[in-house]
């Protein structure tokens, strides 16, 4: 079933990215132009063009760190960093704010990888399932 509709759909799309991703491996890979991969498990892609990983007690790494030295002995390579950190780790909870379409992707040691709305009007996020175009979240939910 395909899922591009209207933001009626936010809560059911929620609720069904919580079964097709929990107890699923992420990926995070670096696209063209800015744009990033997130593989989720063997049959999902997440494409956007910013993210955060949260540890336990601060930011672990964000897309906007990749190739940005800040002081440190060499630029940081955020792909490299992400994917070292969830290495091993597994999805335990999907949460969607249908009002921004915010999604947060709970790992089971307390992480989680979170790709926020940062337009009104733009859609920051799309859903692939096989490379077949699932849907579009941004403001307001499920587009």
């Amino acid at each position: 079933m395909k899922l591009f509709a209207t933001q009626s759909k936010t809560d059911t799309f929620a609720d069904e990215l919580e079964d097709w991703f929990v107890s699923s491996s992420v990926r995070l890979r670096r696209g063209a132009e800015g744009q990033w991969r997130i593989d989720v498990g063997a049959d999902w892609t997440i494409r956007t063009n910013q993210w955060r990983l949260i540890g336990a007690k601060s930011i672990v790494v964000t897309s906007e760190d990749d190739g940005h030295q800040l002081g440190l002995p060499a630029p940081i390579d955020a792909e490299a960093k992400a994917n070292e950190t969830a290495d091993g780790l597994r999805i335990s909870a999907v949460s969607l704010d249908a009002r921004t379409g915010d999604l947060t992707i709970s790992f089971d040691n307390g992480f989680s990888l979170q790709v926020h709305t940062w337009s009104s009007a733009f859609e920051t996020w799309q859903l692939y399932r096989n490379g077949e175009f699932y849907g579009a979240v941004g403001n307001e939910g499920l587009r």
